[in-house]
């Protein structure tokens, strides 16, 4: 993933990989990093553009069989979840289908952008070794409560949530993980000044 660096980065531009446990904030965080005039991307995003064209599509579908993944035609995310979920070896060979096509067109959307800061929203970047494409990565936090309680908020079941959790990193582990840890367990203006403050220093190291 060492050569991944160079290709999101480049002279001039600072790509911060965003991240966090579930229900961390990662959506409102690219907002706020949007509103303060950074390139925005999700790596999720992208993977739901990737799944609708011909090739990945079709040979997700030789993988898998059209009976379990699909929804009136489309390549059903969720079914595609679940369908790995419990199975490192599908994981793995997913994830090597989709990680190098991501790379790509996220590295596209960056380099056509004429702003001066990327940040790309990707909830599994540790777990998929992505952390060395990113000039910095950034971690949103929150107390495990808190945590549990907006995903129930969502409609997640209890069950759901701490299965999901148990799936990633452990938050403690992304937070020394990551660069930079920001609390997420206020308001969401609280927020946006820290991403605020983000912004402003990296404008002026991007200048230098």
């Amino acid at each position: 993933m060492k050569n991944a660096k160079n290709k999101l980065g480049g002279r001039g531009r600072i790509v911060l990989g965003l991240t966090g446990p579930i229900a961390s904030g990662k959506s409102l965080a690219l907002k706020c990093f949007i509103a303060e005039g950074a390139c925005g991307l999700s790596a999720d995003a992208v993977t739901a553009e990737l799944l609708t064209t011909p090739v990945i599509y079709h040979t997700i579908l030789r993988k898998f069989g059209s009976d379990k993944i699909l929804t009136n035609g489309l390549l059903d995310k969720k079914k595609l979840a679940a369908e790995v979920f419990g199975s490192p070896a599908k994981r793995k060979w997913l994830e090597g289908l989709l990680h190098p096509q991501i790379l790509g067109r996220i590295h596209s959307l960056i380099t056509k952008s004429r702003k001066k800061i990327a940040v790309v929203e990707a909830p599994l970047l540790f777990e998929a070794g992505l952390a060395e494409c990113f000039s910095f990565t950034v971690c949103l936090a929150a107390p495990d409560k808190i945590l549990e309680a907006r995903a129930l908020s969502r409609g997640w079941s209890r069950a759901q949530y701490r299965g999901r959790v148990k799936a990633q990193l452990p938050a403690a582990e992304k937070y020394d993980r990551a660069d930079i840890v920001l609390e997420n367990a206020g308001a969401p203006r609280e927020l946006a000044a820290k991403i605020k403050f983000i912004c402003r220093f990296l404008e002026g190291t991007a200048k230098r």
